[in-house]
């Protein structure tokens, strides 16, 4: 008898995980998508060296990012935005950094020194329409997969896996 309400209470919250995942999804327009190991490898050849303050990851999912971020600037505080809850919350857990779980579009880029995101093309247009022109000069913009399709990058790479997915570096002028 314990077993089965033991499965039973597992299988309740399976599915109100999977529910909000699912959930969040279908309200941002994508999901929580990990960045591989040689995607990772490729962004931490591409960061600049040069990062004198406010570092903001946009939409960290399962904070992927957060461990190659850390080794590139040990010093440097890293502010981490994602919306979906779990992934939120999986991430706070793993890293131990604090997650904002706000709309990372209302967020205050006056200080940014470095932006760091994996978004969807929709995404990535109101990324170039709606934050770069509010982004200090010589602020750095990191991307992978998905280009600001109007802005001319610094250095493009691609990384060592199957789809050669492109790295973009871009600074505001």
């Amino acid at each position: 008898m314990n077993s089965l309400i033991i499965t039973t209470i597992l299988l309740i919250v399976a599915g109100l995980i999977t529910g909000s995942i699912l959930f969040w999804t279908l309200c941002l327009g994508i999901g929580p998508t990990p960045t591989s190991r040689k995607v990772r490898s490729a962004i931490r050849d591409i960061l600049p060296n040069n990062v004198s303050g406010h570092i903001m990851e946009l939409g960290a999912g399962w904070g992927h990012l957060i461990p190659t971020l850390r080794e590139k600037y040990p010093d440097k505080k890293i502010e981490v935005w994602e919306r979906s809850p779990i992934p939120a919350i999986y991430t706070q857990f793993v890293y131990g950094i604090e997650v904002k779980r706000k709309d990372f579009f209302e967020a205050d880029f006056s200080n940014a020194k470095l932006i760091v995101c994996y978004l969807f093309p929709d995404a990535m247009k109101r990324i170039e329409t709606e934050i770069m022109p509010e982004l200090p000069k010589g602020c750095w913009v990191v991307t992978h997969t998905f280009s600001l399709s109007g802005s001319k990058p610094v250095q493009v790479i691609k990384a060592r896996d199957l789809y050669k997915t492109p790295v973009y570096l871009y600074q505001v002028h």
